[in-house]
């Protein structure tokens, strides 16, 4: 009688703890999503504060790029930012601007950096011969 009363409450322990690992996970998963709802909501006001391009359902439109699937917020802000702003050299569609950058990015995480760097060597190096 006794054995079964410490097993029942051993089970009973075992399924509190079990339950509130539980609830402990989805609140982990709540915070989780409130957190990557929160970084969309700063790209998509940073981009559309720069270039006036509502990220809000992006899809991807040109097919075959290395970034085809990736979220905007993978790639860091300022480098992104860049980027729509050296594309738009080439095209008037801030989206495939911005799916151009996200492209190069994926291969090259500074890879505006490095051509702003690039351009200012250049400029300099002219400056200097003439």
């Amino acid at each position: 009688m006794k054995t079964k009363v410490i097993l029942q409450i051993v089970a009973m322990l075992a399924l509190a703890f079990a339950s509130m690992s539980l609830v402990n996970i989805s609140h982990m998963e709540d915070r989780q999503d409130q957190k990557v709802e929160g970084k969309f909501e700063l790209y998509r006001t940073a981009i559309k504060d720069a270039h006036q391009i509502d990220i809000n359902g992006f899809k991807d439109r040109l097919k075959g790029g290395l970034a085809d699937g990736k979220a905007i917020t993978e790639y860091d802000l300022e480098e992104l930012l860049t980027g729509i702003k050296f594309e738009m050299e080439h095209t008037s569609d801030g989206f495939i601007a911005l799916e151009i950058a996200m492209d190069h990015l994926e291969r090259i995480p500074d890879y505006y950096s490095r051509l702003c760097r690039l351009e200012r060597e250049a400029v300099s190096d002219k400056l200097l011969r003439n």
